[in-house]
């Protein structure tokens, strides 16, 4: 799966990939300025040392990190980024200078997977300090949207974790076809860890798409939804008014009622209003995922999505566990 996700429109880039435009937040991720003002009162610019630093190639040898799977190519791609990006911890050290001088820093080496992750799939440097810029910036409190889950339980997993993930899907998008078993052997791999919201967004150009929501968020009211949304997915080309009243009285509903729901358009008002809410928090496409309200924008394939949730899993915990990012 290249793109991951299923576009609203022409031209518009990839909810998985970066959102094209907006200031860079200085107060998550400080901006280059800053960062070089930091260095040059640290000696480190202008002058011989950092250029000299920059021109050495990674530290193949630094822990965490295979150099080796990289293209040509992709290898120059990753060096060029390790040279131009700061390590989001705060130092004045480029990624590159930090991987050398500062081994102590995690930080360094957990962006710097990133890199090598999206430089693998043969993103361009300009793209990549993007998609950084992006996934750092989204940290901060006034990035995140606020998001209405009281109306839309209950989660997979347990009640009591920390943090959710609202996922706003379209059961007839095979791209969150795609998704879905990944994202749930997910919530089962981190029980306790995280859970998991769905909220619909059917998509006005997929046949049907409507009336499958609807379908859904009346067995959300008969306390039958994830068995509903498993029967959906397994079935998801079978949305006749006679195919849901069969998946819902195979998910133990009334299929009479089911039709009369159907008839009425119960819980329209709802799935708009998920919709609404959904584009005011920036979704492009679906499966748009956010955890904590933080939208996920990293690109990978299906395949590799259980790798960059563990991934931001541990960011988002390491910055709720200290108000920020922890100091190494």
């Amino acid at each position: 799966m290249e793109d991951a996700i299923d576009r609203l429109g022409p031209g518009q880039p990839s909810v998985l990939d970066t959102e094209r435009g907006g200031p860079e937040n200085d107060s998550m991720l400080p901006s280059r300025k800053l960062l070089l003002a930091t260095a040059c009162a640290a000696g480190l610019l202008p002058g011989e040392p950092l250029r000299a630093q920059q021109e050495k190639a990674p530290d193949v040898a630094s822990p965490g990190l295979d150099f080796s799977v990289l293209a040509p190519p992709q290898l120059e791609v990753a060096r060029q980024v390790l040279k131009s990006s700061f390590c989001y911890c705060g130092c004045p050290h480029t990624l590159d200078g930090c991987l050398r001088e500062h081994a102590s820093c995690h930080h360094a080496r957990r962006m710097a997977s990133l890199v090598l992750r999206m430089a693998r799939r043969s993103m361009t440097e300009v793209a990549i300090e993007k998609v950084l810029t992006d996934y750092y910036a989204s940290f901060d409190s006034h990035k995140r949207a606020r998001l209405d889950v009281k109306a839309f339980g209950p989660p997979l997993g347990s009640a009591n974790a920390k943090v959710a993930i609202v996922e706003f899907s379209d059961f007839s998008c095979p791209y969150c076809q795609a998704l879905r078993p990944e994202l749930e052997r997910f919530v089962q791999e981190n029980e306790g860890r995280v859970k998991l919201y769905y909220k619909p967004f059917p998509i006005a150009s997929h046949p049907r798409a409507m009336e499958a929501a609807l379908a859904v968020e009346w067995a959300r009211d008969k306390g039958l939804f994830w068995k509903m949304h498993d029967r959906l997915f397994e079935n998801a080309s079978a949305f006749s008014d006679d195919d849901l009243a069969r998946q819902a009285a195979a998910s133990g509903g009334d299929p009479e009622d089911l039709r009369k729901a159907l008839e009425e358009g119960r819980n329209r008002t709802r799935i708009a209003a998920s919709q609404g809410e959904a584009r005011k928090a920036g979704l492009e496409g679906t499966p748009t995922l956010y955890l904590n309200g933080r939208r996920l924008n990293v690109p990978v394939p299906a395949g590799e999505m259980r790798d960059i949730l563990l991934f931001t899993l541990e960011d988002e915990e390491e910055w709720m566990g200290h108000g920020g990012w922890a100091r190494d």
